[in-house]
């Protein structure tokens, strides 16, 4: 069942993968791995505030998960960037090097945050 929220997503079909991780008991949908899929849903389906918190916990696990929460908190530097919000972006940036150190070279390259942060 996982396999398919995680297949929508690497789809980009974000909405659809969400619903999918809905329809699991709430034990499955509370696993790093259902988590990692949701927290990838997250910026495209606009839920900022819950992928803070998912990220937040994320952040603390294993290797898989923190490069999930350093991808989610790269997506939102770019949100901010994108709306002015530079100091929020900022904050971002160092959330998802914290996270993983190994975003660093994709942070320094995106455009969005080349132009306006580096």
């Amino acid at each position: 069942m996982l396999s398919e929220a995680e297949g929508l997503a690497d789809l980009g079909l974000w909405q659809d993968a969400w619903e999918a991780l809905e329809a699991f008991p709430a034990e499955e949908r509370a696993t790093p791995a259902a988590l990692r899929v949701r927290l990838r849903c997250c910026p495209g389906v606009g839920a900022w505030e819950i992928g803070e918190h998912l990220a937040a916990t994320l952040r603390e696990g294993k290797e898989a998960d923190r490069e999930t929460a350093a991808g989610f908190y790269h997506a939102l530097a770019v949100f901010h960037a994108k709306a002015g919000n530079r100091d929020a972006a900022e904050v971002a940036i160092k959330c998802a090097v914290d996270a993983w150190a190994d975003i660093r070279v994709a942070l320094i390259e995106d455009p969005v945050l080349g132009e306006e942060i580096f």
